[in-house]
């Protein structure tokens, strides 16, 4: 027993000593990027860890500084730089850009290593379960690489095969980024506003997702199905006899980049059908599916015969539930309508703006930034810029919104600068209106408010399922104290007991009431929860008034 503990403490040192030499190598590349003084914010001390020195002028860009560091850091951190540059919530804009040119590139590993790892996952040899496996990687990025193959019925394939170690890099990584995110919640200014450590809890899910082929087949498939009938998008198939965690296996698709014009007009494409093909999916994705892909950059946009959109890469994707998407058009609304107090209610409910707070300033930036685009012609909007313009405000009012909230939104200004770049005249705008007129409509849908009503009758039929059970259970606890203790005045306590409970479930009840906004209201407060309330503020103050009659008696 004092060995096995004394080989854990043994490990334990020995993972301490390997993060320690990793924290210094971490300050040493901040340094040599110009980005020493990152080190010294947040007070890493070690006997092991020299704070780096400032090193040279530097004449790039901070967010150039930022890429390349995160370049030379290795795979976990050019993953997060990747996730980062998609939430312009948490990063400036200009360092988003920049981290946008991140490359997830790596050198191939080994065919032995690809051979010995698909045997070893799908516990067959190569040869009975390809036909054909090319040597050469089509492309090899830092979680995996991807090769063609054919199968045994002469299907052609692409198959996505890990990287081998990935994961203990990773976790690794991962260890120390949460080291990293806690002292700069800590020590950053605004640190607890932008929550480091949730964002890097956020960043471990996503990249644990990635790691999990598998999920990525389900992704695949519930794109699929989404989009069963519509002939402007293809999803590939997933070949899950060839598929685990660590390999998947999907139809191989033969399209052009989305980006690569030239050949889509040697090919007979209609870049105008294209741009709209593609908005449209997006659209679908966001506002009736709320099941979208969070990354739709040119690189992951494939396009068929006929100007079919293939998206590729489903390891990341975004979700939005029923009320958020409501939610999403009420803002849209208010912009379109210069609502401002619409905009600061939505904000109220899904980010981070405290009621009691000073909404002034905010309601003041918020009318200019509308003034500003109100009556601008549609095709003069520019998603991007109103986008980023939303991000600063939102940071500067230290407003934090939901991830599935920013990445939507991100996903729309992709998608408009594609369709842009294949039609000059696209207008991302005009296409959006239908969408959301939908979702106000959605709002005000009485069968939606009927589901919600039903919903929260049977919430309190069965919290009133419960009650008479508790209110025995507490009785009965009463009567054994009662009759373990002296027996004058039993049966005034169990009475005051019995109202307490009631005081208690009435108080919850009506929590729950208000907390689930159900109609009709009354004051902006739901009635019945008033009402609960109300009858619970009288048993209680009747409750005190019989407790401070009986100690004078």
């Amino acid at each position: 027993m004092k060995g096995g503990s004394l080989r854990k403490r043994q490990r334990t040192l020995r993972s301490r000593y390997r993060d320690l030499r990793r924290l210094r190598r971490i300050g040493t590349i901040l340094a040599k990027h110009g980005l020493g003084e990152l080190v010294g914010v947040l007070r890493v001390r070690s006997p092991l860890l020299r704070r780096p020195s400032r090193g040279a002028k530097n004449e790039r860009s901070r967010g150039e500084r930022a890429r390349l560091a995160l370049e030379e850091l290795g795979p976990t951190f050019v993953k997060l730089g990747q996730i980062l540059s998609l939430r312009p919530d948490l990063v400036p804009p200009d360092i988003a850009r920049e981290l946008r040119k991140l490359q997830d590139e790596a050198p191939p590993f080994r065919l032995i290593e690809v051979k010995a790892l698909i045997e070893s996952e799908l516990g067959r040899p190569m040869s009975s379960l390809f036909q054909e496996f090319e040597e050469e990687p089509l492309a090899a990025a830092s979680l995996a690489q991807v090769h063609r193959a054919w199968t045994e019925e002469g299907d052609l394939v692409a198959v996505k095969v890990q990287r081998p170690g990935i994961r203990k890099v990773i976790e690794a990584d991962l260890s120390i980024l949460f080291e990293l995110a806690s002292l700069a919640e800590q020590h950053l200014p605004d640190g607890e506003l932008y929550d480091p450590v949730g964002v890097v809890e956020e960043f471990a899910r996503t990249i644990h997702e990635e790691l999990d082929f598998t999920r990525e087949g389900r992704h695949m498939e519930i794109f699929k199905h989404n989009f069963a009938g519509d002939e402007t998008v293809y999803v590939p198939k997933v070949y899950w006899e060839h598929t685990t965690s660590q390999v998947l296996t999907m139809e191989c698709i033969d399209g052009i980049k989305i980006s690569e014009l030239e050949q889509l007009e040697a090919a007979g494409l209609d870049r105008r059908a294209i741009a709209r093909n593609g908005a449209q999916a997006t659209l679908k994705q966001v506002f009736e599916h709320g099941f979208f892909h969070a990354d739709p950059h040119p690189g992951n946009l494939l396009v068929l015969p006929g100007n079919v959109i293939a998206p590729l890469d489903f390891g990341m994707m975004g979700r939005l539930d029923e009320k958020l998407r409501g939610q999403v058009g009420e803002l849209l609304a208010g912009f379109v309508n210069k609502d401002v107090d619409l905009i600061i209610e939505i904000l109220q409910e899904v980010g981070s703006l405290e009621e009691s707070g000073d909404t002034e300033a905010l309601r003041t930036d918020l009318s200019g930034l509308i003034d500003y685009y109100y009556g601008v012609p549609l095709k003069r909007l520019d998603f991007r810029r109103i986008f980023e313009e939303g991000m600063k405000l939102l940071r500067g009012h230290r407003i934090k919104v939901p991830a599935g909230l920013v990445l939507m939104s991100k996903a729309l200004v992709t998608e408009e600068g594609v369709g842009r770049l294949l039609d000059p005249d696209f207008d991302m705008v005009a296409m959006t209106k239908p969408y959301v007129k939908q979702l106000l409509l959605r709002r005000y849908d009485p069968r939606l408010h009927l589901a919600k009503w039903l919903d929260t009758l049977d919430r309190y039929h069965r919290i009133f399922q419960r009650l008479p059970a508790d209110l025995q259970a507490a009785l009965a606890g009463l009567a054994e104290l009662g009759r373990t203790s002296r027996p004058r005045g039993e049966d005034r306590s169990r009475d005051r007991l019995s109202l307490a409970l009631v005081i208690a479930a009435l108080f919850l009840g009506s929590s729950l009431i208000l907390q689930a906004g159900t109609q009709p209201w009354l004051w902006g407060m739901p009635v019945l929860g008033l009402i609960g309330y109300v009858v619970a503020a009288i048993l209680s103050g009747w409750f005190l008034l019989s407790i401070m009659r009986s100690g004078r008696s």
